[in-house]
């Protein structure tokens, strides 16, 4: 009920007297859009649910580390270990990197990479190293 009287007595400020009539409690507006001021107006528009954050694409930038081989989208990831205690002390969830030899049907020999083990089973599920460089979305043309 508090913010009931509030919200009125903030009403009654913002609109004209001639609206409230002889009886200040209630009040016979037929547009309820005209007793917002311009400030709540440009509130409720930023709160909209057609311009919530959860709705835009967040591009993540990768680590040097991942720059230098095939990650498959992989990096390295933060969180806390959480004991019985509860007491929270903060980690890191590396990525399964290993040191292989690739490969090339195009260039016909064995090239060597730091290379993840999911992108070595996707190397794998493309058909070899040239298709996966050719169609992967985790693999940029940049040079």
């Amino acid at each position: 009920m508090l913010r009931r009287l509030v919200l009125s007595s903030t009403i009654r400020q913002s609109v004209p007297s001639s609206w409230l009539g002889s009886s200040s409690s209630a009040l016979a507006v037929t547009n309820p859009s005209d007793l917002l001021s311009s400030k709540t107006t440009s509130l409720s528009t930023t709160l909209s649910p057609s311009s919530s954050s959860h709705q835009q694409t967040q591009i993540r930038l990768k680590s040097g580390r991942s720059q230098r081989g095939l990650y498959d989208g992989k990096d390295v990831r933060f969180g806390n270990n959480v004991p019985f205690s509860l007491k929270k002390t903060r980690r890191r969830w590396n990525p399964n990197v290993q040191h292989k030899r690739v490969y090339s049907e195009i260039l016909d020999e064995m090239i060597p990479f730091h290379i993840t083990t999911s992108a070595l089973r996707s190397i794998d599920k493309y058909g070899g190293l040239d298709e996966y460089l050719l169609k992967s979305k985790h693999v940029s043309t940049k040079g």
